[in-house]
């Protein structure tokens, strides 16, 4: 075969081949709808620590008898929840010399979309922590859920629990409520109403199949309850999740600040150090207001 006439065959010839580099993309970001799912506080200017009371019911009324003193007066009483925000941060330092060659994309802009997504992220994984904490679970460890457990855990939120045991100070979750639930949670929720190799026969026709043939639209209710794809829930090492069935009142995330985006040139060093912060702080407000759901989430494939 003759020399000189294919690039495979000269090496110098390879060096002067033009190349195309694609334009950069993003990670995809995991859905984190967790900090819209909560009460929303903020903190004044010069405070330190967030306080909320919530005031206990008083006991029912009583029948009177004419004629005869009502003796008994009713005492007001609190349950206190303290909240002190925190700092949370995330910095990128790109150097000059980056920001003048990288010509496939405009490098500061995508700094700043990495960072705020990454201060994002770390928001809904704090709130995704306090779905673990309520005292109410269902179904448990290496169990899946299923439509029983989903219509149990809202039956549980709209019932007077504080009556039963004995405590008047939250009463029933009030409407709307959310369910943050891992993928393969809410999957297992959509085979349980729509499968029609468990469910035919036993649904009106057309309640399912209208999940069927629109799964996964991201917009799903069952009991009148919004579906929401939690995408930073986590597996455990035994492949179980904590999702979590509330009303807004049961959690809420306090913040002292708007997010504070910094933009510091170090000279010397030639770089730019981009940075984005934040305080907040986060607490479980109303117990008998959510309901943990903590299943088997294993892959389904």
């Amino acid at each position: 075969m003759a020399t000189g006439l294919s690039i495979a065959g000269t090496s110098n010839m390879s060096t002067g081949q033009k190349i195309l580099v694609a334009s950069a993309r993003d990670a995809f970001e995991p859905a984190a709808p967790d900090p819209d799912l909560v009460d929303n506080e903020r903190i004044e200017q010069g405070f330190k620590q967030w306080d909320m009371l919530t005031y206990a019911r008083f006991s029912q009324a009583s029948a009177l008898t004419e004629g005869v003193d009502l003796a008994v007066t009713e005492q007001l009483v609190t349950a206190s929840l303290s909240i002190t925000p925190s700092e949370h941060g995330i910095i990128s330092t790109p150097s000059k010399r980056l920001i003048r060659r990288q010509g496939d994309a405009n490098v500061v802009s995508k700094v700043g979309t990495l960072i705020a997504n990454a201060l994002r992220r770390r928001m809904a994984n704090d709130v995704i922590t306090l779905y673990g904490t309520f005292s109410k679970s269902t179904p448990g460890a290496n169990s899946p859920i299923d439509v029983e457990h989903f219509r149990g855990g809202v039956a549980y939120l709209l019932t007077d629990n504080d009556a039963a045991s004995g405590s008047i100070a939250y009463g029933p979750a009030p409407m709307p409520l959310h369910a943050a639930l891992h993928i393969e949670q809410i999957s297992d929720v959509i085979l349980d109403v729509s499968d029609p190799g468990t469910a035919a026969g036993s649904r009106p026709a057309g309640f399912g199949d209208e999940m069927l043939q629109n799964w996964w639209k991201g917009s799903d209710r069952l009991y009148g309850i919004q579906l929401w794809h939690s995408g930073n829930i986590s597996r455990d090492s035994a492949g179980d999740s904590k999702g979590a069935i509330f009303a807004k009142s049961a959690l809420v995330l306090v913040m002292a600040d708007s997010a504070d985006i910094t933009e510091e040139p170090d000279n010397s060093a030639r770089v730019i150090e981009y940075g984005i912060f934040q305080e907040w702080g986060e607490g479980e407000a109303a117990d008998p207001h959510g309901v943990t759901i903590y299943s088997d989430t294993a892959a389904t494939i």
